[in-house]
């Protein structure tokens, strides 16, 4: 008799157990889906804040009536801008968590493989080697489709390159890409200073991290990219799950570690070449969404994190963009983000080497 009494008060302590744990987990995914929807709904704000920064308060600014036709005509050019800039935030966000995974590290972000600096040498040598009236870089569309492929060639050749060589020393990847993205700065600063005025006023033009000189005519083009490479993150976000436990255990659990590693470096360069190409470079953009999602959603799921961290760029942006327009540019937002960015990663190592 004790001994049913026994079995059975250990099995209500059990299911009182898994009770709390299935309340615990309801509690936190009404939580998130809660914050999802508020972040949701302040990226939308700040998207009709930004339509409005650019147009009734630039026509209040100049002291010139807004007419229908004229908001209309604005309109058309404005949002081509905020959906290249969404979009260009969401990519940077993924690719920063995909990044972060295979790496085992909060403080690195693609960026620093040197994609910025491959997009602008590659922009110099078209100018140096043509002219700035040859097709290759006048028209927007051959030029973007040959920089982004100029892009995707180096990375994918460099990733080959390391990884067959150094058996995925990431480490090395990334010392080499440091070092490759000062070789080419140097050979580019090197061209431009030899080039003519004019071409050297038309690559800075093309190459200068402005939001406002976004090339609207490609957005068409990169978008579609951009959402194939989104697609194929989120179709893998469990396998993610599993690899952010490390080398040993995912291989432990099933997972070709090598052969994840490779193709997703090739997803990262695909995805960077394609928004580089499109919006300039955002070094710390990805790195504080990404590590801000992580902050308020305390989780490992990369599910969560990717949509958290997708709406927190795009928030960001979109939000930094508004406010700079607002103040008629007196600060560009990519500078915020840079200083943010830079003062949030020596936080992060201050607080590592704490712990």
């Amino acid at each position: 008799m004790e001994a049913k009494m026994v079995s059975l008060w250990h099995k209500l302590l059990v299911f009182q157990k898994r009770s709390i744990n299935i309340d615990k987990k309801t509690n936190t995914h009404r939580k998130n889906i809660i914050i999802f929807i508020l972040l949701a709904a302040l990226t939308i704000g700040t998207s009709f804040l930004y339509i409005f920064s650019r147009t009734y308060a630039k026509a209040w600014r100049i002291g010139v009536a807004m007419s229908p036709i004229a908001f209309e005509s604005i309109l058309a050019r404005t949002l081509p801008h905020l959906y290249g800039m969404i979009a260009s935030a969401i990519m940077l966000a993924l690719l920063s968590v995909v990044f972060q995974t295979i790496t085992q590290s909060r403080v690195l972000t693609p960026s620093m493989i040197g994609f910025d600096s491959v997009f602008v040498g590659t922009q110099t040598v078209l100018v140096f080697m043509f002219g700035t009236s040859h097709i290759l870089f006048a028209n927007p569309y051959v030029n973007y489709t040959v920089t982004a492929s100029i892009m995707i060639i180096i990375s994918m050749a460099m990733f080959g390159f390391i990884l067959r060589s150094s058996r995925n020393n990431l480490v090395f990847l990334l010392m080499f890409g440091i070092i490759l993205s000062g070789v080419i700065g140097s050979g580019t600063r090197y061209l431009q200073i030899i080039m003519n005025e004019s071409d050297f006023i038309q690559v800075a033009a093309a190459t200068s991290v402005n939001i406002n000189n976004m090339n609207v005519n490609i957005i068409n083009m990169a978008i579609p990219l951009m959402a194939i490479v989104a697609i194929l993150i989120f179709w893998s976000h469990k396998k993610y799950n599993v690899m952010s436990l490390g080398p040993d255990h995912a291989k432990g659990l099933g997972i070709d570690y090598e052969k994840e590693i490779t193709k997703n470096l090739i997803i990262i360069s695909i995805g960077m070449s394609i928004t580089t190409a499109l919006i300039g470079s955002l070094t710390f953009l990805g790195l504080l969404a990404v590590n801000a999602a992580r902050e308020i959603f305390k989780t490992h799921k990369h599910i969560t994190i990717f949509i958290g961290s997708s709406i927190m760029a795009a928030f960001a942006i979109v939000l930094g963009q508004s406010i700079m327009e607002l103040l008629e540019g007196a600060v560009p937002v990519t500078a915020i983000i840079d200083f943010v960015g830079s003062a949030y990663i020596f936080y992060l190592i201050l607080k590592g080497n704490k712990i």
